[in-house]
């Protein structure tokens, strides 16, 4: 059969990347390995300010508001430096009811959904990718199309097979182990909390907390590589013992655990080509970063989007600036969620600077334009306020701010040296195939 496009992977990237072609009068087909609705566990759940915008251009928002209303406010904290942050974060919902939504968003819009449906091959005319061989219970068949997309994951089939090649990639120094408890009836209301979504670095801890759909809890921790065979041998145990050790999480355990311990101990992260002719990624399947931020689904939602205009201009030039666009939106955020997920992102110099953010409003406004994706997060602080903090913390004889001091003023250079040769990348030629969307920043 013939199509405009085979999207593989029919969660967040896919199932919105169908609607939006779908909408546009492109006949799609969305194929998958799970049958739906079917969980991923291997997510914060969060939906930023941005996400919930491209939901809402879907016609998909209230519907994820109703399964998990909004977040109002996030905690961020090194040690008992907490900023409290009162705004409209987003929306911390399941897994198995979002993927759901935005699945069955696809269908309605026009899209074929096959679900337990498994990538065999790409079909190739020459150096093209033509469609794809795929395998369901009914025997193979072959799907053609313009274009195939792959927007099966972290380890995508179709990023395999088409070959696209990794970059500025790195083993992350952290696992995971986390799992999910019957929400406390006073948390949306008690004033430690009032319903947030957290996370609380203390020591080389990184204590997560997600109020996920109505009534559950997403309680987590990461922690150094290093101790992952002390977790392995009783992960409940372990992940209890250090969530009762903070006086953030210990008071939310009281409730039923409702599920089984999750882990994840060997995390990659990476940039992959995104395009090539015939074929695109989208979401973690073609950039995979650290969750400690959870920009995740809103990435994915956003590829959704600036893919599908890519796609409807229809020329290999529009596909290669949607690659290339992706890697300046992303450079700058794919590094400050590294910044995030070091084993030394409680230092002296980021204590230092959260006091400052929970004593000054207009500092917390400018890490919310971060989420909104309306800031970079390397313009969240004026160079002069960081060497005026850092002098002060001296002044007061905190002399541990000066390492991490020097270190973020290197990389900071490094990040935006890559970030102008990126840019270069868009040649005026690229430049000139398939505008992206006006409303979200680039770099």
């Amino acid at each position: 059969m013939s199509y405009d496009a085979v999207v593989v992977g029919g969660r967040c990237a896919g199932a919105s990347l169908a609607r939006f072609l779908a909408r546009a009068g492109k006949r799609v087909v969305v194929v998958d390995t799970a049958d739906f609705p079917s969980d991923q566990p291997m997510s914060t759940h969060f939906i930023g300010i941005y996400g919930m915008n491209i939901l809402d251009e879907l016609g998909l928002g209230d519907q994820v508001r109703e399964i998990a209303p909004t977040v109002h406010m996030f905690i961020n904290g090194c040690e008992q430096n907490v900023a409290r942050m009162k705004a409209e974060w987003g929306s911390c919902p399941r897994r198995d009811v979002l993927d759901a939504v935005l699945l069955e968003g696809a269908r309605e819009a026009g899209a074929e959904i096959r679900t337990r449906t498994k990538v065999l091959e790409l079909l190739r005319d020459g150096d093209r990718i033509v469609g794809a061989l795929v395998e369901d219970a009914q025997g193979k068949h072959e799907l053609r199309a313009k274009i195939v997309v792959g927007a099966d994951g972290r380890n995508s089939t179709v990023a395999e097979l088409a070959g696209a090649e990794e970059y500025f990639a790195y083993d992350g120094p952290r696992a995971a182990y986390w799992s999910y408890w019957q929400r406390p009836s006073w948390y949306d209301t008690d004033p430690r909390y009032e319903g947030a979504a957290m996370i609380v670095y203390e020591q080389q801890y990184a204590r997560v907390v997600f109020p996920t759909n109505r009534d559950q809890i997403c309680l987590g921790a990461t922690f150094p590589n290093a101790e992952v065979p002390e977790w392995k041998a009783d992960p409940r145990a372990k992940l209890e013992a250090v969530l009762r050790a903070s006086t953030y999480t210990a008071p939310l355990l009281e409730r039923e655990l409702v599920e089984k311990i999750r882990g994840l101990i060997k995390i990659r992260y990476f940039f992959k080509r995104a395009a090539g002719k015939g074929w695109a990624l989208a979401g973690d399947a073609g950039l995979h970063k650290d969750p400690h931020a959870g920009l995740g689904i809103s990435d994915a939602l956003a590829d959704a989007k600036f893919l599908s205009a890519a796609i409807l201009d229809g020329s290999d030039q529009a596909l290669e600036r949607f690659w290339r666009e992706r890697d300046v939106r992303a450079w700058e955020l794919y590094n400050f969620t590294r910044d995030l997920g070091e084993l030394d992102y409680n230092n002296a110099l980021n204590q230092t600077l959260f006091r400052h953010v929970a004593a000054n409003k207009d500092m917390q406004d400018r890490i919310y334009r971060v989420a909104a994706r309306q800031l970079s997060p390397y313009l969240a602080f004026t160079p002069g306020e960081i060497i005026k903090m850092t002098l002060g913390a001296l002044v007061r004889g905190r002399f541990g701010v000066l390492a991490p001091f020097f270190r973020a003023a290197k990389r900071g250079g490094t990040v935006a040296k890559e970030l102008e040769r990126r840019k270069q990348l868009l040649t005026p030629q690229l430049a000139a195939a398939a505008p992206r969307p006006p409303d979200m920043i680039a770099g």
